[in-house]
Formats: structure tokens, sequence, C-alpha cells
């Protein structure tokens, strides 16, 4: 049968020297994958571990193959046994640090195996990824890098949108002009009573005197009887 693989990359925002003396070390697998592991026992040459998982009967016997420093890599297999509590055999894994900045760097985790006999191969990647997103988490927790963000910055509070502020009433809602105020005509000043009366007067005077000489003619016949 063929081998099947499985695989997790994550970037860590820490130097990768740092991260390497948590990942990197055979005896350190229960602290970085605290909730998962109950034990982890060397013998005494440091080369085979003893796991015990919790809430699983059993044990898983691991050996390294390959520790090396100078490349942050380390490679160890599953040594297989009637009780493995795995669902695969022929089981080798690698983990590696990459460095990406001073600050910064990537931890691969990778594996090959073959599914035991009614296990499917999605099933054995699910189990795989599950440890090794569990141990990368727990490197990031070590560094201090997954702190719970605090709700109220979780939830992102929307901005609150600056009112646009009306345009000064479109500029004081464009006050009208002062309507010139029609200068009221001046009206011709009334006259004086007096006036009036001394024209009166004038006119008054200004009639024709009746002709003493134009007497009736009834007393022109008087006379001529």
């Amino acid at each position: 049968m063929a081998y099947s693989r499985a695989s997790v990359t994550a970037k860590v925002a820490a130097p990768a020297d740092k991260v390497w003396e948590l990942v990197g070390s055979f005896a350190n697998l229960k602290a970085i994958t605290s909730g998962v592991v109950a034990s982890c026992d060397l013998d005494k040459t440091g080369t085979i571990r003893k796991l015990k998982v919790k809430g699983a009967k059993g044990m898983i016997v691991e050996r390294l193959v390959k520790y090396d420093s100078q490349t942050m890599t380390q490679v160890y297999c599953i040594v297989d046994k009637p009780n493995n509590i795995v669902p695969f055999v022929n089981y080798t894994s690698t983990i590696k640090v990459k460095k990406a900045t001073a600050r910064s760097c990537s931890i691969i985790w990778s594996s090959r195996f073959e599914p035991k006999k009614g296990q499917t191969v999605a099933g054995c990647q699910e189990f795989a990824r599950g440890v090794y997103e569990t141990g990368i988490g727990g490197v990031q927790q070590k560094l201090g890098l997954n702190k719970p963000k605090k709700k109220a910055a979780a939830k992102a509070k929307p901005k609150a949108k600056a009112k646009a502020k009306p345009k000064a009433k479109a500029k004081a809602k464009a006050k009208p002009k002062a309507k010139a105020k029609a200068k009221p005509k001046t009206k011709a000043k009334a006259k004086p009573k007096a006036a009036v009366k001394a024209k009166a007067k004038s006119k008054a005077k200004a009639k024709p005197k009746t002709n003493a000489k134009a007497k009736p003619k009834a007393k022109a016949r008087a006379k001529k009887k």
C-alpha cells in the first residue's frame, strides 16, 4: 500500500531559536500538548518515549530517528505494537522550524503513514493534523502569542460614523438679501390752512364787479313813463 501524508504549516511571530527550543525537544511533547498527553516518559537513552493520552487506554511508543539543531529538524517514528491507539502503522513524522525574519519563523509538522485495516486515509489525516495543531498551538501559548483578545476588541465595535455636519445650512440658508426698503414717497407738504384761506379771499376779490350802469330794465321803463 502506498503511503498517505498529512501536514500542518504555521507562521509564528517569534525568533526561530526560541520556537525550536520548545517544539524541537523530544522530551517536551507533554508541555506543548497540554490537555492531550497525560504523561511523556523517556528511557535512559533519551531516544524512546512512552506516551499516555488522556481518556484513552493503552500507550504510544515513539523513537527519535534524527535530531539536528543546525537545521532545526526532528524526525521520529511510532513503534508499531498491537495495543497502539493510533489509526495507522509505519508512521514517521518530521518537525522543522524555518527562520523567516529575526522575529518570525514557520513550523512545518508533517508525516507519512499507512492506515490500519478498517481505517480511512481521511480519518488518519484528521487524527494526525489534530496532534500537530495542538502542538503548534501549545508552542504559541508558551510564547504568549495566542492570548485571548478582549471581547470589546474581538467584536470590533463599529466606528461611530461622524455625522456629516450640515453645510452651514446651505451657507446659513443663503440669507435672503435684504430687500431695499422702498423709500416712502415724500408727500407734498400740506399747505397751512392760513395760506389756503388767503388764496380763497384773493379769489373772492377777483370776482368782477357788477356794472352799476347795468340797471334792471324795470327801472328804465319806469323812467320813460
